[in-house]
């Protein structure tokens, strides 16, 4: 009786045996884009930037004064820092730019030229194909025929 050592496939080979796109890496790379991009197309950078804004005013604010003090400070509206105003300028941005894009949609859209549809013509048959058509007068022959002659 011959025993055999079981073969056993290494890492490599089983990654070279599996496609690029099923590779576990690449799944979660392109999942984490898709999120990403799906954030960024609704808005979501400019309210993580302006949560950023705000622990950092604060921060900075609870240093030299009580943390009630400092939360009322942030959030009053009177007193932005740099990161803040970066927010509501690139949200006024984005904002303008949307517009725009809209009237140019709406321009395009509404512009549409007048189609006008004419009937079709009916012109009489050809007097050889009139009489071509009526001389035959026979019906298909019953049963059909089952295969084509030649």
């Amino acid at each position: 009786m011959i025993l055999s050592a079981p073969t056993t496939r290494t890492s490599a080979a089983l990654t070279a045996a599996r496609p690029v796109a099923n590779h576990p890496r690449v799944l979660r790379f392109s999942k984490l884009l898709l999120v990403a991009a799906l954030a960024i197309s609704i808005g979501l950078h400019w309210a993580l930037l302006q949560s950023v804004a705000w622990v950092g005013m604060v921060v900075n604010y609870a240093q030299s004064a009580p943390l009630g003090e400092a939360l009322a400070k942030t959030f009053d509206g009177q007193h932005p820092c740099k990161l803040c105003k970066l927010v509501k300028d690139g949200q006024h941005a984005e904002k303008k730019q949307e517009a725009q894009k809209t009237e140019i949609k709406f321009e395009v859209f509404l512009s549409v030229s007048c189609v006008t549809l004419y009937p079709p013509s009916f012109a009489p048959l050809p007097a050889a194909l009139a009489t071509a058509m009526s001389a035959r007068s026979e019906s298909p022959p019953l049963p059909p025929p089952r295969l084509l002659p030649g």
